[in-house]
């Protein structure tokens, strides 16, 4: 009987079909992801009207959302070991997908928070199972950018968001997002039958006929079977003991707050971009549609930088790419501050149907 890591295994591998259904599925998924968190912002303008909300009323709710996002993470990931990653995201198709439908049929807006609280558990929790699974099941060599252009769906989601604003929001209104977020749960059926589980759960379970399936698709030529062992032992007893309380020994105290902190500087960035800058724009002087362009130019520069990043991280480390990008950030989200105001006196909108103007008494913006 042979000993098999499994890790390594995979770390040698080379991109196969298997690994490609992986990268799919998991950038379909974060595509809804970021979908989903976009379309607040993206809806707000109109949604705000529909309701008849206030900016502090707004925020407000935006700020259940991504407390329940946080809850989610939290709850779900801790799910993820005892449930397995395969099934948490399933938890996570159904709450966001369902309760995202429910969100944008609400007649007020308590009942559309409540619907948005729901719907945001599952996708706090979707991004940290989908990020491991990707991390997982990537060959070494390439690791980095493999899961930097996997996590672009969420720029792609977003995008898309702005997209059906910019082009279908004015006609069929800002429902229409919240309605197309039923999608990934027509998907769940063939996600359940093509969707890999993660190998450690198998491991801690000494399912050996499955983890020799999934290995013979990851490395055709290694024919692994169910009586090796996959170091069922070694594996269980790295896995005891609570989860964070290991992010704070072996001296990674330090690093794990660094890194809480940078991520947190990050979201703040990103949802509060996503919220708040149609909205921003639009109070600026531009046209629905016009705002909504520039969520689109967000997404874009999102894509650029997670490939650029993935790159130079298999190339440099993470820490030199890290650094930079941070530094680069600040910089230039620091010039963004400076005059969001349109240069031409008259903004003709993109959709070629609202025409503004500029009030030279009050500064307020217009239709002519």
């Amino acid at each position: 009987m042979r000993t098999v890591n499994t890790s390594q295994v995979i770390a040698d591998s080379k991109f196969n079909k298997f690994h490609l259904l992986v990268f799919l599925w998991c950038a379909f998924l974060i595509a809804f992801d970021g979908f989903d968190i976009a379309m607040y912002g993206v809806g707000l303008p109109l949604m705000m009207e529909d309701y008849g909300l206030t900016t502090v009323e707004a925020g407000t709710i935006g700020s259940y959302a991504l407390i329940g996002m946080m809850i989610g993470a939290f709850l779900l990931g801790s799910l993820s070991d005892l449930l397995g990653r395969k099934n948490v995201l399933v938890i996570c198709i159904l709450l966001f997908s369902v309760f995202t439908l429910l969100a944008g049929l609400a007649p007020n807006a308590l009942i559309f928070t409540i619907m948005r609280f729901i719907a945001a558990l599952g996708m706090g929790g979707l991004m940290p199972a989908v990020i491991s699974l990707m991390t997982e099941y990537s060959p070494k060599k390439n690791r980095a950018l493999i899961v930097a252009t996997m996590y672009c769906g969420y720029s792609i989601g977003g995008i898309a968001a702005s997209l059906i604003g910019m082009y279908l929001m004015e006609s069929f209104g800002w429902r229409l997002l919240y309605i197309l977020g039923i999608i990934p749960l027509f998907a769940l059926p063939f996600f359940l039958k093509q969707f890999p589980e993660s190998l450690s759960y198998y491991i801690l379970r000494k399912q050996g006929g499955k983890i020799a399936g999934i290995l013979n698709r990851v490395d055709p030529a290694g024919n692994y079977q169910e009586t090796d062992d996959y170091e069922y032992a070694s594996t269980k007893e790295k896995a005891k003991g609570f989860p964070v309380k290991k992010l704070f020994q072996d001296h990674r105290a330090v690093s794990t707050i660094a890194f809480w902190v940078a991520v947190f500087s990050c979201l703040l960035m990103i949802y509060g971009l996503n919220t708040w800058l149609p909205k921003i724009m639009q109070d600026s002087g531009y046209g629905i549609t016009s705002s909504l362009s520039f969520t689109l130019v967000l997404g874009i520069g999102q894509i650029g930088g997670s490939l650029l990043g993935g790159y130079l991280v298999d190339r440099l480390g993470h820490r030199k790419v890290l650094v930079s990008m941070f530094l680069t950030r600040g910089v230039l989200f620091h010039l963004t501050q400076y005059d969001f105001q349109p240069d031409p006196a008259v903004c003709i909108d993109c959709d070629r149907r609202s025409m503004y103007g500029r009030n030279p008494e009050s500064g307020e913006s217009v239709y002519l």
